[in-house]
């Protein structure tokens, strides 16, 4: 049985010293960009490796330039809803969000600076060429105007009615598309074939959308310390939640529901799948 909180931190540590290789110490604004990406949980690096080696990849050198591009807009996004504007968040990661620590002008030149750096990274490598266009386009559309952008776009809006068809669209938009997109960029890189991604499509959505579930669970259970962020902000904010629509029984429940969905199809891939189960195990039960 996999030990999935060392695994995670194995993994965690290879992005760790592989995203140090890209930012020089000696740049100051790479320092800065570097401030809001030096600490995280790394689950979209760790799902786009774990999906690369689940389906043979080999190659570390192919598949991590991907997985830290895909830190970096996670980050990037981070920033950007922490603003004044936004979602206006006084910390993040355990410390003062970008915008605290350097102004906001500064905050969204470094959320700029790490979305545009990551399409870099994406791009490295003389091999793999098809793959890599693919990785391209399959991010684009997940973290754009079809996806994360869109996404917050309907979160940002007046929710007068607790509406669980408009709940759906938030978190399959703002969430899920970019938990599915690094499981199915490190597919790609594998070279897996078309019916395989489309499996890991449909999990990576039903993983995608549990992780919004907990997300939004812990923004009202809790501990701001083991949180790293401020709890309680989605109720102050009128945000649209799955605790706000079922309560937090009713979304226990149905996160546990998108839980069984997942392993369901994480399982009819074979046993070289199993770490994926796992990973949903640790986010349907996670405390941070």
């Amino acid at each position: 049985m996999v030990d999935i909180n060392r695994y995670l931190a194995e993994k965690k540590d290879l992005v760790d010293r592989a995203l140090q290789k890209y930012f020089p110490p000696d740049h100051p604004f790479f320092s800065v960009m570097h401030y809001s990406l030096e600490t995280g949980k790394r689950i979209r690096p760790i799902l786009t490796l774990a999906s690369f080696e689940a389906l043979g990849g080999k190659n570390l050198e192919d598949i991590m330039p991907v997985a830290c591009g895909l830190e970096l807009i996670h980050t990037y996004s981070l920033i950007h809803d922490d603003l004044p504007a936004m979602d206006n968040d006084d910390f993040r990661r355990g410390k003062p969000t970008a915008h605290k620590q350097f102004g906001e002008a500064l905050a969204i030149l470094s959320g700029d600076g790490l979305y545009a750096y990551a399409f870099e990274l994406f791009s490295l490598g003389s091999n793999l060429i098809e793959e890599r266009y693919r990785v391209i386009q399959t991010v684009s559309e997940a973290v754009g105007p079809k996806g994360i952008v869109y996404g917050q776009v309907l979160d940002m809006e007046d929710h007068s009615t607790a509406d669980p068809k408009t709940l759906r669209k938030i978190h399959y938009n703002k969430t899920a598309k970019f938990i599915c997109a690094p499981i199915k960029c490190g597919a790609i890189m594998a070279r897996a074939p078309a019916k395989t991604i489309k499996v890991l499509e449909r999990a990576g959505i039903y993983l995608g959308v549990l992780f919004q579930y907990t997300d939004d669970i812990l923004d009202v259970v809790g501990d701001k310390e083991r949180l790293g962020k401020t709890p309680g902000k989605d109720k102050s904010a009128g945000k649209l939640t799955a605790p706000l629509v079922y309560g937090l029984p009713g979304a226990r429940y149905r996160a546990r529901r998108y839980a069984e969905l997942a392993k369901a199809l994480f399982t009819s891939l074979g046993d070289k799948f199993n770490i994926f189960n796992s990973i949903t195990d640790f986010v349907l039960n996670r405390s941070y």
